[in-house]
């Protein structure tokens, strides 16, 4: 794995820290939020054995039915969409009812809702009726409503105003009614039922016989007064039935959430409190304990203090996110550092060697006190000590040939003599002829080393390659007869050194006489290719070793299996190396199959002029 790559996933990795100091801030603000919820609780507790001890010396503060408020579009309309949050009373087990109340006009609306099965519709029969009674301080009013189709209700209630709505429904009816308050302290409802067989029931709010009207809760002063002194501070205190209707509310505080909390309030939701069902919220904790009448709901609010607090543990969490950022971009700046210092230093390594066979010593980094600096120094002292190896080798051979020289003609004077007194002993004869070829091989490789220096400082010129092998032509045609030359239609202009583009093409024309025969033929073929000169010597009759292709250009490396007179040292293909290097060409050798043969191709950019 790449280093940067390494040291981005140590980065991300310290994004767990973040997480970690969140996940505390977390456990925190549960600990908080139960801790209030606890005393919240136990808050309540003490306010309902008050209100319990209260309402045993003032029973009537808590009894009666609730009206409850209605919004202000709400119409006598059969339609009973606006009475869907309000809670059911159960008359008897084919009656209830709701009540509401809207304002400002203090009307008292009813929903009325009647199990009926049996429809007798007979006009010589009476007809199904529904009786509400209401009791005020002037006296007791009736409102008989008799049952008829679908619709608005037009009966003449002119003695006294109320409008109605009847409405069939699966298995009976509704009706919605709505009365003028005129202070009504007390209603009742009854039901007569008339059935097919002459039978007439009534249900309701009745007994034997007769409507009995049920007290409307009314508010008392002395418990509003009661509960307004209990309740605590930055609280709010609900008194409700099992229904969930309210008897009193009172509130101590008078909180109006700001407008910048909203942001606040939504990231608390969402990254600290975990269960939203329970009972604690934002703003405080609320918390419901159970009494005779119902049902107390207490709400401890401290909204200034749970901001304040939930803003800390936002900003805390932030700064950290961004610190943790901010190393996280370092990391990865520092480990693009440490690549790009690490991928300089291998480019370099890789271009040490230059045109001219001089190796580099001087490294990047070289300088810098870290562990890459150790590596580039150390790289740098076995550089120069390859190089001055390098150097040795270089001149081995010249001095070889110089410290031999003297020597080998000592010997070889000394076996001349012999041979003249000795004509005739084969062991001299080969004495000398292993004394000759002693002699050659340190020429050669004399002339290797020089071939080197000659070659790097040889000035360079443009020339047509296409005329120069023609001219060359001309003498390899003396040297055999089987040489065929292909030449270019116009001249092909190169930059380079006519004598060494010589020297590289007869070691080529040589190298391939040295693998045919009289009946084998040898191909020289010259072209052009996308701003590119490709010169080709191929020749039948043999095949390169396909283990040995890659060596072939090695110095000190031949593959002749014959032998002859003359010594092969494999330094004719290394030379040929070097000249195409020396003309920013390139050389490669591939075996070819139809005919058999192996093709030499060099090729290399074309000059301009």
């Amino acid at each position: 794995m790449k280093l940067k790559w390494q040291i981005t996933i140590i980065a991300i990795l310290s994004l767990s820290f973040p997480w970690v100091v969140w996940q505390a801030f977390k456990s925190l603000n549960q600990t908080f939020q139960s801790n209030m919820l606890d005393a919240a609780g136990k808050q309540a507790q003490v306010i309902v054995n008050s209100v319990q001890q209260f309402n045993q010396t003032r029973p009537d503060g808590l009894d009666g039915l609730i009206v409850i408020q209605l919004n202000d579009e709400a119409g006598i309309d059969g339609n009973d969409a606006e009475w869907s949050a309000l809670p059911w009373y159960t008359v008897d087990k084919n009656l209830k009812l709701k009540l509401g109340q809207n304002q400002p006009e203090n009307q008292l609306h009813l929903l009325i809702d009647v199990v009926d099965n049996s429809v007798v519709i007979n006009p010589n029969v009476a007809s199904d009726r529904l009786l509400i009674a209401t009791g005020s301080s002037r006296g007791i009013n009736k409102f008989i409503i008799n049952r008829q189709a679908e619709g608005k209700v037009t009966q003449d209630f002119s003695q006294n105003p109320i409008q109605a709505y009847w409405h069939e429904i699966a298995g009976g009816y509704q009706v919605e009614t709505l009365i003028p308050a005129a202070d009504i302290n007390r209603i009742g409802i009854a039901v007569i039922d008339h059935q097919a067989n002459d039978q007439m029931a009534m249900f309701g709010h009745v007994k034997q016989q007769q409507i009995q009207l049920q007290p409307l809760f009314q508010q008392q002063p002395h418990w509003q007064n009661f509960l307004e002194q209990i309740t605590p501070e930055d609280g709010e205190i609900k008194l409700i039935d099992t229904q969930g209707r309210t008897f009193y509310q009172t509130s101590n505080t008078e909180f109006v959430p700001k407008p910048e909390n909203w942001l606040t309030e939504l990231i608390y939701e969402f990254a600290f409190d975990q269960n939203q069902d329970d009972a604690s919220n934002f703003f405080g904790q609320q918390v419901t304990e159970p009494f005779a009448a119902g049902s107390i709901e207490l709400t401890i609010k401290h909204d200034a203090a749970q901001a304040a607090l939930i803003q800390t543990f936002i900003r805390a969490v932030l700064w950290i996110f961004l610190i943790a950022l901010g190393l996280l971009l370092a990391y990865f700046i520092y480990a693009l550092v440490l690549a790009w210092r690490v991928r300089r230093l291998n480019q370099k390594l890789q271009t040490v060697l230059d045109d001219r066979g001089h190796i580099a010593t001087a490294l990047p980094s070289n300088k810098a006190s870290d562990e890459i600096g150790d590596l580039s120094r150390g790289m740098s002292s076995l550089l120069s000590q390859i190089n001055d190896y390098t150097e040795y080798l270089k001149q081995l051979g010249n001095r070889l040939s110089h410290e031999m020289k003297t020597p080998i003609s000592i010997v070889h004077t000394s076996l001349e003599n012999l041979h003249m007194e000795q004509p005739e002993n084969a062991f001299v004869e080969r004495a000398l002829n292993a004394n000759h070829r002693l002699k050659f091989i340190l020429n050669q490789l004399s002339a290797l080393s020089q071939l080197k220096q000659v070659i790097s400082e040889t000035n360079k010129e443009t020339f047509d390659l296409n005329q120069l092998l023609k001219e060359l032509n001309d003498g390899y045609q003396l040297q055999a007869n089987n040489i065929n030359l292909q030449a270019a239609n116009k001249p092909i202009l190169i930059r380079g050194s006519q004598e060494l583009m010589a020297q590289l093409l007869d070691k080529l024309i040589q190298n391939a006489l040295d693998f045919t025969t009289d009946y084998d033929d040898i191909d020289i073929q010259l072209n052009t290719i996308d701003q590119h000169f490709c010169l080709k010597v191929i020749n039948t009759g043999s095949q390169i070793p396909i283990d040995k292709v890659n060596q072939l250009f090695d110095s000190l490396t031949s593959f002749r299996d014959h032998k002859d007179d003359q010594p092969h040292l494999g330094l004719g293909l290394y030379i040929a190396k070097l000249i195409c290097d020396y003309h920013q060409a390139e050389i490669t050798a591939t075996n070819l199959q139809q005919p058999t043969a192996v093709e030499f191709m060099v090729t290399g950019p074309l000059t301009k002029s």
